[in-house]
């Protein structure tokens, strides 16, 4: 049997931005004998109209070529060998007005063999060319050239120009923001989009979740509101669109509307004044950095937040168990709304003993998520009765299961509610109702609870009493953190008190705000920082509310970081939902990362003992946040599905970036790799996580060179290691700077002197793997004679081994009598002894180090040290 690859991927739209254009075709073959294929093209129109055939080379030392150091040929199953065909074209060598083309592959045995098609003609791959831009900082002139080929007057037929102002242009060294001020109402069309190759829409499935939908030229959102638009621009641009509303003292939400021929509008969420709408545009050659550049501009022209929700003080909780440090367990998919005290703390010990006899360190902390309040009925309808908890569940409250959770090593528990209360409110009939004053409102129906109803909620004025009350009790019970629901649902009200419209959707707006500032507050005075899980909060409220509040967030601020759900829920039972909930979280990343003042992106928990554990598992170790699982104790018992090495500590860092190439596709669902990049700046280093989420196996080439360099741009100041002024850098000794990179899957190692261009990766489906990326630095003896060139990688046990590293390898030093240092036999002969330092995280025990010589072709030997600290 053979199996056939090809990249570009056919069936797609892929961007090249130059110098060359490459194509790989593999052969994947179930046994040794190889068929003879004396022709393999590429069937093309790049040369013009007419299609022709251009030749593919056979790559005759396949096995030996550092292209394919890291193709493990395991992932491809029943396979035993790959023959590789490829093409490169340099793009200088095609006419300049080529910017688009089109191909598919075949091949044949003999000369006068019968040509065999890849695929069909509809599944040709498609290729968009752009040409060099400029890569310093570029004026404002340039950016603004941008504006006048992508936004057209909303009718074609209107001469007048589009139907705003844009105005008060910035520039940074990233790229440039300005903002469109509208000319009309709200409900007016702004202008008309063109000059687009590709886009990455961020939509409103309902009100508590946003996702990815993406496409080429032509947008299609169908009914769905726009929180973001990221555009791929013609002339190789990345341009970013959000809108905000500056009309309203509480809410600051608003959404573009995508209606026919790319027009679109922006209006206010609330719709307190539409008139007062503002789009904040962003540009760069980083599409990341072009959200970046809008969202910064939202937050410069929003008006500065009270500093009430982030204030510390002596008095306020320090917690030594971090959620985002150590891993955690959420009883919701082991018990769902029926876990009760017994059920809880004969699950947790059971876990214990699963989790020892397979090899897996104990979770720190738990969470206790719907089910344990007292309600009327636990449902979408159901109402908050009183603050305690249900007795029947917990006749010793929950003081009792918080000492039953910690004499089993649980170091801290939290406990879920809405932020109304619960899913229909407070219950007027209830304790609570004589304690504080209720409003009556009208919700709507909604995706998620189907039906409308009325509902009560606490008041404005007494909300604050309320929160105080509720986090005072749990705190008195040992509860240390909460996990806050259904956050959005105010904009599922319809009506405020029997208000007319116009005062009830400001009383309601008001209202969104201050049960906000009520949670958030007594969180921080009776929990602590870092005490809260945003969870179904994705709406243009708590953005442009969070952009407020960084406002007032130094940026190297140390205090614990609240939790914000990434994406929609986890659900193991739906089979086609974990390659979509892997890939929305990782395309959310694209606006999330830059709410990081305040939020650590959290993917939601995973469940061990299943098919697709194993690559939720990593997901979660390279997603930058925490790590916690559900399920129950027998879940527990099957390692292999989740093994996540050998420490219960979890390293925050900075959350993965999807590469350039993998952002304006549906990666749930194109037969390719989905890259990202992880910065590690401490050590200097770049992590390539890399996904297959289709339901096919995948060989493809990994534009190694471009998305390290990517990466490092990205983080220019954190990576900058200046040479010593003393000496030229040519004349330097170790001039030659080697790259170490390490694979995670296969533990191959591999040193160059230059970043390779391409390397070919094979995933089979549903897995995931890392690429670490280290620059080397070269260690000088005292008489200058001799050069060790060192890399540290961190604990390779983890994906993201590299974050246990808080200072990288950093000098040498004469070895003291009895210590053991690693001995390195030089080049030259004789022995050498050097002292490699580097400064890790409290509590890691194992380290691989990378050493090898600067004037010969590398040796490389891996040393793995125990470090006891």
């Amino acid at each position: 049997m053979v199996q056939v690859f090809v990249y570009p991927p056919l069936g797609a739209l892929t961007s090249v931005h130059g110098p060359r254009i490459a194509f790989r075709v593999y052969f994947a073959y179930g046994s040794t004998e190889l068929v003879q294929r004396d022709a393999v093209e590429v069937w093309t129109d790049i040369y013009g109209d007419e299609w022709q055939g251009v030749p593919l080379e056979p790559d005759r030392s396949a096995a030996a070529s550092p292209e394919h150091a890291f193709l493990d040929l395991e992932q491809l199953h029943s396979t035993v060998c790959v023959q590789q065909f490829s093409l490169d074209i340099a793009i200088a060598s095609l006419p300049s007005s080529l910017c688009r083309f089109e191909f598919t592959v075949r091949w044949r045995s003999g000369s006068a063999g019968e040509w065999q098609w890849v695929s069909g003609f509809e599944h040709n791959a498609r290729v968009a060319i752009f040409r060099p831009l400029p890569q310093s900082r570029a004026p404002v002139s340039f950016w603004r050239q941008q504006l006048k080929p992508l936004l057209q007057p909303a009718d074609p037929l209107d001469s007048g120009g589009p139907g705003f102002i844009a105005d008060s242009w910035q520039a940074s060294s990233s790229g440039a923001s300005c903002l469109l001020k509208p000319l009309g109402s709200g409900t007016e069309p702004l202008c008309r989009l063109a000059a687009i190759e590709r886009y990455l829409a961020y939509v409103r499935k309902d009100q508590f979740w946003i996702i990815p939908q993406s496409g080429a030229s032509l947008l299609n959102t169908g009914d769905f509101d726009v929180v973001l638009l990221l555009l791929e621009l013609s002339s190789g641009v990345y341009a970013a669109l959000m809108p905000f509303s500056l009309g309203s003292a509480v809410s600051h939400a608003a959404v573009l509307r995508i209606q026919p021929l790319n027009t679109i509008c922006a209006v206010s969420v609330s719709r307190v004044r539409a008139e007062s709408v503002r789009v904040a545009m962003g540009f760069s050659l980083d599409p990341h950095n072009a959200v970046q550049e809008a969202m910064l501009r939202i937050q410069q022209s929003l008006p500065v937040a009270s500093n009430s929700s982030n204030t510390l003080s002596e008095q306020t909780p320090m917690h030594p168990c971090s959620l985002t440090r150590n891993r955690g367990y959420c009883t919701w998919n082991g018990f769902y709304q029926n876990v009760t005290h017994d059920s809880l703390v004969s699950m947790v010990s059971d876990i214990r003993r699963a989790n020892g006899a397979c090899g897996q360190l104990p979770f720190s902390w738990v969470l206790i998520d719907d089910g344990w309040q007292s309600v009327d009925k636990y449902d979408g309808f159901g109402r908050l009765r009183d603050i305690c908890a249900n007795t029947e569940k917990f006749p010793g409250q929950l003081r009792q299961t918080v000492e039953s959770l910690s004499k089993l090593g649980v170091g801290r528990v939290g406990v879920w509610h809405t932020l109304w209360g619960y899913w229909g409110g407070i219950d007027p009939t209830g304790p609570l109702a004589g304690q504080y004053t209720l409003v009556k409102c009208h919700r709507a129906w909604s995706p998620v609870v189907k039906g409308e109803s009325d509902v009560w909620l606490i008041s404005s004025k007494s909300v604050h009493r309320f929160y105080d009350d509720f986090y005072s009790w749990l705190s008195e019970q040992g509860v240390t953190f909460v996990k806050v629901d259904y956050q959005a649902a105010f904009e599922s009200l319809d009506s405020y008190a029997d208000k007319p419209s116009d005062e009830s959707r400001a009383s309601i707006a008001d209202m969104h705000t201050a049960h906000y500032d009520a949670m958030e507050q007594a969180a921080l005075r009776h929990f602590g920082a870092g005490s809260i899980i945003y969870c179904m909060a994705q709406s243009p409220h708590l953005i442009s509310r969070t952009l407020r509040r960084q406002q007032l967030v130094a940026d190297n601020a140390a205090t614990e970081h609240a939790l914000f759900r990434n994406s929609d829920d986890y659900f193991p039972d739906v089979a086609a939902s974990h390659s979509w909930h892997i890939y929305c979280n990782l395309a959310n990343t694209v606006w999330s990362r830059c709410l990081d003042k305040v939020f650590v992106i959290d993917w939601d928990m995973f469940q061990p003992g299943r098919a697709e554990s194993r690559i939720h598992a990593a997901a979660r170790m390279v997603s930058g946040g925490p790590v916690y699982m559900t399920g129950r104790a027998a879940d527990f018992a099957v390692t292999s599905t989740y093994n996540m090495g050998g420490s219960n500590s979890v390293i925050p860092h900075f959350p993965p970036l999807i590469d350039r190439d993998c952002l304006f596709a549906d990666m749930s669902k194109v037969p390719a790799i989905l890259a990202s990049t992880i910065a590690v700046p401490a050590n200097a280093s770049v992590v390539i996580a890399v996904f297959n989420l289709a339901g096919t196996p995948v060989v493809t080439p990994l534009p190694l060179c471009s998305i390290y360099s990517a990466a490092v741009q990205r983080h220019d100041q954190a990576y900058r290691r200046a040479p010593s002024p003393s000496t030229p850098r040519s004349t330097q000794l170790g001039a030659v700077n080697y790259l170490a990179i390490y694979q995670k899957s296969t533990n191959r190692l591999l040193v160059e002197a230059a970043t390779p261009e391409l390397f070919a990766i094979a995933l089979s489906p549903l897995t995931c793997d890392t690429l670490t990326m280290v620059q080397m630095q070269p260690l000088r003896t005292s008489d200058q004679s001799a050069v060790l060139h060192a890399a540290c990688l961190g604990d390779v046990t983890r994906y993201v081994g590299t974050t246990v590293i808080e200072r990288n390898v950093h000098s040498v030093l004469p070895a003291s009598p009895g210590t053991n240092s690693p001995t390195y036999a030089h080049a030259h002969g004789g022995q050498r002894q050097w002292n490699v330092r580097v400064r890790v995280a409290a509590g890691i025990c194992r380290l691989s180090f990378v050493l090898c010589a600067y004037d010969t072709t590398p040796d490389v030997n891996r040393l793995t040290l125990s470090i006891y600290t």
